[in-house]
């Protein structure tokens, strides 16, 4: 048996009045999708458990299969995984995002998708600045790095920027044991790095959230008996599948956003099959929409999904003769938010030995429910072993 599963970040969302009360999924051109929910099962997962956020490091470990409330540690220490830094037992890693505020507003947690030039030139000049305080910057990809903090004694409450999209910022600086320290590397960071004489772009500052210390997974193929692989273009979650031990297969062209590589990561994932059992694919773009607010966006997102990967998987993985197919997001970001909401998210199951129940299309609202699991962990029991 062969396993595809389709994370779609952050697709799920709510009836729109622009859309005639439709939801995206409900208005796209989507009928590869569609034909996956009229021959397989659709139902709803839970992936946010109760008591924490709807972020993408707790939901998608709850689709890859751990749950969260017993295996998180936090965003930022996957992230440092997947791209190579070596955590001490006492170390804490945090994303430090390069974003615009503008007035003490928000204005973009991206930086307005900052370009690669000008990242190397703020990590460069970042650890130039901190240099010998045990204060480490890395680059990630695009507006998403790291810092890492070397013997941190801090216990901290902080918010993710794309939570506070056109807000104040000063309400939502970091809280708790160590908060000052973390304001004054961001001051510093301001005063001397971004009003110095590199060349930032529309960056303006840094923004630290999402810490962490090392986490400790235990291996995919011991939990699930499968051998996996990962494909994504976000630290985050190849650092999930590192601290899996899965495979991460490297697309060439994979940006985190609709000019993403579609095609290509759906032509790697069937190939990887040949040596794996099991290729997680993570689609960001739907994400990227919903936090920008871009109805036009999301919609490109999910018809670019369903024209460029979905003929590629379903004809792939007919090859390998017995298989499933897992879509589903992550969490809901809609449009009107802005940020990320925990309800529930509609899941499609289609394959080889699934037989169809009577839902004919995929969408948030499902008729006819064929699974609905209050424990979003569960889901990949349901669908790897069941």
């Amino acid at each position: 048996m062969k396993y595809i599963v389709l994370l779609c970040d952050g697709l799920a969302d709510r009836p729109l009045k622009e859309l005639d009360n439709k939801t995206i999924i409900e208005y796209a051109n989507i009928p590869n999708i569609h034909k996956t929910a009229e021959q397989g099962i659709c139902g709803y997962i839970q992936t946010t458990p109760e008591g924490m956020a709807p972020g993408s490091d707790i939901c998608n470990l709850s689709i890859f299969g751990y749950n969260p409330k017993k295996y998180y540690t936090g965003r930022s220490p996957l992230e440092a995984c997947s791209m190579g830094i070596e955590l001490g037992e006492n170390d804490m890693a945090f994303r430090c995002n390069t974003v615009t505020i503008t007035n003490d507003i928000m204005e973009s947690f991206t930086a307005h998708h900052i370009e690669e030039k000008y990242v190397e030139n703020i990590i460069n000049a970042l650890n130039q600045e901190f240099q010998g305080e045990g204060i480490e910057f890395y680059k990630g990809v695009g507006y998403r790095n790291l810092m890492v903090i070397r013997n941190a004694d801090m216990v901290l409450d902080t918010t993710p920027p794309h939570d506070i999209s056109d807000k104040n910022v000063t309400p939502y600086a970091p809280k708790g044991k160590g908060a000052e320290k973390l304001i004054e590397i961001m001051q510093r960071a301001k005063d001397k790095v971004f009003n110095g004489s590199i060349d930032s772009g529309k960056a303006t500052n840094i923004w630290l959230w999402g810490q962490g210390k090392k986490p400790a997974l235990p291996d995919f193929y011991s939990e699930y008996k499968v051998k996996g692989a990962v494909i994504s273009a976000v630290d985050l979650i190849r650092g999930i599948g590192v601290c899996a031990d899965m495979d991460i297969i490297k697309v060439p062209g994979i940006t985190g956003f609709t000019d993403t590589n579609f095609k290509g990561k759906a032509e790697y994932a069937v190939n990887a099959l040949k040596d794996h059992d099991y290729v997680f694919i993570h689609v960001e773009a739907p994400d990227e929409a919903g936090h920008l607010g871009s109805i036009e966006e999301k919609v490109k997102a999910i018809e670019l999904i369903d024209s460029q990967m979905m003929p590629v998987i379903l004809e792939g993985l007919k090859k390998y003769g017995e298989y499933r197919l897992l879509i589903t997001p992550d969490h809901a970001t809609p449009i009107e938010l802005k940020t990320h909401s925990a309800e529930k998210v509609p899941a499609v199951m289609f394959g080889s030995d699934i037989k169809a129940d009577e839902n004919m299309k995929y969408s948030e609202h499902i008729k006819a429910p064929s699974f609905d699991l209050k424990e979003g962990y569960k889901i990949a029991e349901l669908f790897i072993k069941n």
